[in-house]
């Protein structure tokens, strides 16, 4: 039977929903075709007037920033605090640019305007929380900057504001502008946001309007940052790159990104991309775009998997193992539809292999979802790289995201009559993915090594 992957807030089962198609276009073989054919993907979306008598910026970001367990409230970005909605004003909160508007875009009219309503940087904010930012960069800081504490929220946030970084902002006026360190629940999402500008924003005009649109420049040397309060520049820039690189490698994609991104794609019309692939930012801003397919030296493997059991599927999991003490953060598992060859779902990785046998050891996620039929699975490491990618029940070629273009390795089948407590597995003796062998349905052990399996 194949199950339509849900929409879980869990970081087990995320699932991006980009229209069929979307990304067809993309070309992700080099950092610059990569760049250039998802800028063309993204480009030229429905602006919406900052405040006006009709659908304006307010509308968008009520609902895109709606706090995930009250349709009355919002939740802001930096505080981590619930507000009763407004349509405009400023009781509370209002709205906050990612990328503050006085670099790059200070008028929201006529030339260079569209970044200035661009709702994937703006941010509904803690009013007093949105002047402490102002136009400071974004940075790491220590514990000699200002704190600015989270509220405890959602199921998150709060405690010690002294201690650094802990569930606080932190804020320093040295440097040209200042710097600002975003809290560690959404680090990730604001360098998403501002690493869509970049891609976003290449310069040229609109093609709907003709309406010039600003280079809009992410960088490292804060000597180029330069505030503008009186017009529209045609090249701007923000910071700091490497430290939005790590933030978003460091914060991974959640639910409220996802909805997030869903919900301004419903007005706009464009996405954010790196929502939808997180693994693309270090193809395009690291260069990391090197593929290493069904590596037989791999030194972290998919050890098993279950995902079949008939009418109703139980317990569906993937099982990696690897060398003890060797990190998973920000690598990601990626499930594909065989019939179509798209991402369906995928789960971001986490957590370090413990010495189970020999210096290496197993971790496993319970993966609800996994689709039945043809379909497959692709380990994907923190640089984009893809370590394997595995299919069942038969073999097929990925036509999007980190696998695209890769045909898949067959590791076996399960069947509708798969017994509960069985899994397909390796077996053998060694230390690499190639030293081992795919049986079963046998029964299963998740977390655990295999049966008829040694790692050394």
């Amino acid at each position: 039977m194949r199950l339509a992957a849900a929409l879980l807030l869990t970081a087990a089962a995320l699932v991006a929903q980009a229209p069929p198609g979307y990304y067809a276009t993309v070309d992700t073989s080099t950092p610059a075709l990569l760049r250039s054919t998802l800028h063309q993907v993204i480009d030229d979306h429905q602006r919406f007037p900052y405040t006006s008598g009709s659908t304006d910026t307010w509308n968008v970001l009520n609902q895109a920033d709606q706090h995930p367990t009250s349709s009355s409230q919002i939740l802001d970005v930096y505080r981590n605090a619930s507000f009763s909605k407004i349509t405009g004003g400023s009781r509370g909160y209002n709205r906050e640019h990612s990328w503050p508007k006085s670099f790059g875009f200070p008028i929201e009219s006529g030339i260079g305007s569209y970044p200035f309503t661009d709702c994937h940087t703006l941010r509904l904010c803690d009013g007093g929380y949105n002047t402490a930012r102002s136009n400071r960069i974004f940075d790491n800081g220590n514990s000699g900057w200002t704190s600015y504490p989270t509220d405890f929220n959602n199921g998150i946030g709060g405690g010690s504001s002294s201690t650094h970084p802990g569930f606080n902002n932190w804020a320093t006026g040295s440097g040209p502008y200042g710097a600002w360190e975003v809290w560690s629940d959404r680090k990730g999402d604001i360098a998403r946001s501002l690493l869509y500008m970049d891609v976003r924003y290449e310069g040229g005009t609109h093609n709907g309007t003709g309406v010039p649109e600003p280079d809009l420049i992410l960088t490292d040397n804060v000597g180029l940052i330069q505030a503008n309060s009186s017009s529209n520049q045609s090249v701007a820039y923000m910071g700091k790159l490497s430290v939005l690189l790590l933030w978003h490698a460091q914060d991974q994609v959640d639910a409220k990104e996802i909805n997030r991104n869903n919900v301004v794609f419903g007005y706009q019309g464009n996405r954010n991309p790196f929502v939808d692939h997180p693994e693309w930012v270090d193809c395009i801003f690291n260069g990391a775009c090197g593929v290493v397919t069904n590596d037989r030296d791999a030194e972290v493997w998919i050890n098993e998997f279950h995902y079949d059991n008939g009418a109703v599927d139980v317990g569906e999991f993937v099982e990696l193992a690897g060398h003890a003490g060797e990190r998973l953060d920000g690598w990601m598992l990626l499930a594909y539809d065989g019939a179509t060859g798209d991402v369906y779902d995928r789960m971001p990785l986490f957590g370090t292999f413990p010495d189970q046998q020999n210096g290496l050891g197993t971790l496993h996620f319970p993966f609800p979802g996994l689709q039945d039929g043809v379909d497959g699975l692709a380990l994907v490491t923190s640089t984009g790289a893809v370590m394997q990618f595995l299919s069942y029940e038969g073999t097929f070629t990925a036509s999007e995201g980190a696998a695209a273009g890769l045909t898949s390795v067959l590791a076996g089948s399960e069947s509708p009559t798969t017994p509960t407590g069985r899994s397909l597995q390796l077996t053998g003796l060694g230390g690499s993915y190639g030293a081992f062998s795919w049986t079963g349905p046998t029964f299963s052990s998740p977390g655990l090594v295999n049966a008829g399996q040694t790692l050394q």
